[in-house]
């Protein structure tokens, strides 16, 4: 019963090869997996929430259905999918080259988390937008900017600043989530400490370890985004103080 309380640490192993060469490879892929899926989601998930508040009702009904769908099955589910079922789908034997590829739990990781991800951030974005006054746009289409343009230089802007709380909580949910991967083989930072525990049966140094490397990156992350915040909202003060 209390065999725990008589567990003898060994914080040298963590720091032995080959185990200490299988954490740095995995703190560098779920950095990687992190970053990727980080960059991938922002952009899909503004795409799916442009076409979400589109005139074009067909664009609105794929925009919801894609969000109605994504969101309400969990992200592991996605990567279970793109591992798995995904090359099975594809022609030509391109499935087999996937599986054969190396590096392929990876990739399949990325398409998971993205297309998870993607659908919470189209969430967040379509709600910034409705924040935003509808004389902007007015004055966008009074100025003869493209539907485009109005986007990157008016309503895209003002969407990511008046989300910005809520999109860097949902990108520190999405580093949290790297570590689902393990369910696919993707050697990242939890894969590495399990293989670390299977061989060695001591698995609460590198838990500990890897434990210690999220709570940082996260609180990290955490206080990035309110140095943002402040930083916008002193922008903001300084531009109305200057129209005043």
């Amino acid at each position: 019963m209390f065999g725990f309380l008589r567990y003898e640490f060994d914080w040298g192993i963590p720091f032995r090869e080959p185990y200490l060469q299988w954490m740095i490879t995995g703190v560098k892929i779920t950095l990687l997996i992190f970053v990727t899926t980080t960059i991938t989601s922002l952009i899909l998930g503004t795409i799916i929430a442009i076409m979400r508040i589109s005139r074009i009702r067909l664009f609105r009904l794929t925009g919801t259905l894609y969000v109605e769908i994504f969101r309400n099955i969990p992200g592991l589910f996605w990567l279970l999918f793109f591992y798995f079922v995904f090359p099975t789908l594809l022609p030509f034997g391109w499935g087999d080259k996937l599986n054969a590829y190396i590096y392929y739990p990876i990739v399949a990781g990325i398409l998971g988390l993205t297309v998870d991800n993607a659908s919470y951030v189209s969430d967040i974005l379509r709600s910034g937008r409705l924040t935003i006054p509808h004389g902007q746009r007015d004055a966008a289409i009074s100025t003869g900017l493209s539907r485009v343009q109005q986007y990157l230089h008016v309503l895209l802007p003002q969407m990511y600043r008046a989300t910005l709380p809520p999109l860097g909580t949902r990108m520190v949910h999405n580093f949290k989530n790297t570590s689902l991967c393990m369910a696919i083989s993707a050697p990242e930072l939890t894969w590495a400490t399990q293989q670390i525990e299977s061989l060695t049966y001591r698995g609460v140094e590198a838990t500990t370890i890897a434990t210690t490397f999220y709570v940082s990156l996260a609180l990290l992350m955490f206080l990035i985004i309110i140095m943002l915040e402040k930083h916008l909202k002193i922008d903001i003060s300084a531009i109305t103080r200057s129209r005043v």
